[in-house]
């Protein structure tokens, strides 16, 4: 698989005692994604809208990943749904190739990886069965009742494109059908070193999902449970994310079960919901845990070309666009009703969560989002592939870096970066309040990175660097005014670049860091349009006239570390490190943070309903009698 744009890197997960990752600067065309590999952005955004309906959006992703796409399964679906059947039986009968016991194509395949390819090759069979030959069906056939591949395995994802595989494997060939191909016997030691699992006594592994669940139901069931209540795993995560949520889809789709069918297709339709007011155009303005922050810009890729798809904006690069050409094969139709929570932008609004056990908070304004996190509410920080808080914001070259970051590392030594990308460490706690964002750092005096980390993109408009002497930065980035402020003074070169990147940089990105183990920073964010000028460079002037009159930083370290903030509107933060967090002096009362609270959503706590309005409708779903009904209001 090569990856697209300035991010040819391969990922290569293998499986021993966790996951560990593998990178190179560019992999050939002809490898099957058998790993956790990142459907990265391209170097070329399209850069408009272009498709402004669903069913442009679908026939365009379609048409162009029938032509170029770089899965053989999902390219068959689109060919298949183009009415294109021979070329599609060549695509689906690449896509076995490499499941075949003995394949030398790739060594990681029959190690636990396979889901990436098993589970679409499974959902292909399934939806355009009549389509396939005696000869590719005997094929599918003998490949997966004698694979391996089923069994449990580390991530979220993995877990689940298994138990969806193995479930419907059964339900085609029956439970008695699977007997381990005798390449696995002779190869069981490797196979076995190559994983994280135990071999349970009396069965033989990979055959099964698990002793006590052998096809994965019990799994699956419960899987749908947490989902519905505390999102997906790997929550927004672009190179993992669609994992956790499109085999939802094809359960919806494929099981015989009714009862399971429909649990399946609520929870997917809820996957899409928790995202969709947090859709800026492009941009998942969210907390992601498994991604790569300064890999971002507008333009969208992995797990954000499903809200393209169903809610619009710029356009991804089609031929990479394979979870939205998944969907686009799909006969999923996203009701009336929630369609103005992913597209209505008009006004500032308010979006909290409670997801994967973090309490998320938006504030989104038009043409940008601020955006945070809080495990105050019992959840633990996630450390590594993670997704800084931050701002994003659009940009009319949806190409350029457009997320602002600020974190403690939890790598950051050139040549060194590892799984990690630049990560997150548990010593870093935010809130965050109409156009501002407050961090708080208490690093311990053993992290060999006793900093907070800024990524800067470059391609702003105007720029004034007051850091060295206050401790500001403001920036002019087209559509949001940002400006920094940190508890001390640092440095901060526009031309220094990025010292340990975790990808190849962006031209004109660079980093700051706030070199104290002890600080606080905060983001405060404007519309250039409340901020009159004949040019960007006068914007900014009036911006910082008035971020200097009217907001302040302190920083209190004297008994309970903490900090406030007070921004130009009259709005105050307050974070008390590992205590209370305040806003206006009101405390936040995480123990009832709300499950979904936005303009068109409403869930308080996980026995209640979840409705979605437009206005003029309620959409209600009922969790306990796993029901979904439409009213007028």
């Amino acid at each position: 698989m090569e990856f697209p744009g300035r991010l040819r890197w391969v990922f290569l997960t293998g499986l021993l005692a966790g996951t560990f990752l593998l990178w190179t600067m560019r992999a050939e065309p002809s490898l099957p994604v058998t790993e956790e590999v990142a459907d990265q952005p391209a170097e070329r955004a399209v850069g408009k809208e272009g498709l402004p309906t669903f069913d442009d959006r679908r026939k365009a992703v379609l048409e162009a990943f029938a032509l170029g796409g770089d899965d053989h399964f999902v390219k068959a679906e689109c060919l298949f749904e183009l009415g294109r059947i021979p070329e599609a039986l060549v695509e689906v009968n690449k896509g076995l190739d490499p499941l075949v016991p003995g394949n030398h194509i790739n060594r990681w395949m029959h190690g636990g990886n396979t889901g990436f390819v098993a589970w679409p090759g499974l959902d292909c069979y399934l939806r355009y069965e009549r389509y396939l030959d005696p000869a590719t069906k005997e094929r599918y056939r003998t490949i997966y009742t004698g694979a391996v591949f089923y069994a449990r395995l580390s991530t979220s994802n993995h877990k689940l494109m298994a138990a969806v595989s193995r479930y419907l494997a059964t339900q085609i060939w029956g439970a008695d059908a699977f007997h381990a191909d005798p390449y696995f016997m002779e190869k069981d030691s490797y196979i076995q070193s190559m994983t994280s699992n135990s071999k349970e006594p009396g069965i033989i592994w990979g055959t099964h999902f698990a002793k006590e669940d052998p096809t994965g139901e019990k799994y699956l069931r419960s899987i749908i449970a947490s989902t519905v209540k505390g999102g997906p795993g790997e929550y927004a995560s672009r190179p993992y994310g669609a994992q956790n949520i499109l085999p939802l889809l094809t359960l919806a789709d494929c099981a015989k079960d009714p009862s399971l069918a429909n649990q399946s297709r609520i929870a997917w339709e809820v996957c899409l919901i928790q995202l969709a007011p947090a859709w800026l155009r492009g941009h998942l303005a969210t907390f992601a845990p498994r991604s790569y922050p300064d890999t971002e810009s507008q333009h969208p890729w992995g797990v954000a070309t499903i809200p393209w798809l169903y809610f619009g904006g710029i356009t991804p690069e089609l031929t990479r666009a394979k979870a939205a050409a998944r969907c686009a094969t799909d006969v999923y139709l996203l009701s009336p009703v929630i369609l103005p929570s992913g597209t209505d932008r008009s006004r500032p609004y308010t979006y909290r969560a409670l997801i994967n056990g973090w309490a998320l908070n938006h504030y989104v304004n038009g043409t940008y989002a601020l955006f945070s996190r809080s495990a105050k509410i019992g959840g633990k920080p996630f450390q590594g592939q993670s997704y800084p808080c931050g701002v994003m914001w659009e940009d009319s070259a949806p190409d350029h870096g457009s997320h602002f970051w600020i974190t403690n590392p939890a790598a950051d030594e050139p040549g060194k970066m590892g799984i990690h990308t630049h990560g997150v460490r548990p010593f870093e706690q935010e809130v965050l309040g109409r156009d501002a964002l407050l961090f708080l750092f208490k690093i311990l005096p053993d992290n060999p990175r006793p900093y907070a980390l800024g990524y800067v993109p470059g391609g702003w408009r105007a720029m004034i660097n007051d850091a060295g002497s206050s401790g500001h930065i403001f920036l002019h980035y087209g559509s949001v005014l940002i400006a920094v402020t940190a508890s001390q003074p640092f440095e901060w070169n526009p031309e220094g670049g990025i010292l340990a990147p975790a990808s190849p940089p962006r031209k004109g990105d660079s980093e700051f860091r706030v070199k104290s183990p002890q600080c606080a920073i905060a983001l405060e964010t404007a519309s250039p349009r409340d901020f009159p000028g004949t040019n960007s460079d006068e914007q900014l002037k009036r911006f910082r006239i008035a971020i200097i009159a009217k907001s302040s930083l302190t920083l209190t370290n004297q008994g309970a570390l903490s900090a406030r903030y007070l921004n130009r509107l009259g709005d105050s933060l307050e974070c008390i490190y590992d205590s209370e967090d305040r806003i206006n002096g009101v405390p936040l009362d995480y123990k009832v943070w709300p499950l979904s609270e936005s303009p068109w959503t409403s869930r308080k706590t996980e026995s209640d309903p979840l409705v979605v309005t437009d206005g003029a409708s309620e959409r209600i779903y009922d969790f306990t009698k796993w029901t979904v009904s439409e009213k007028r209001k």
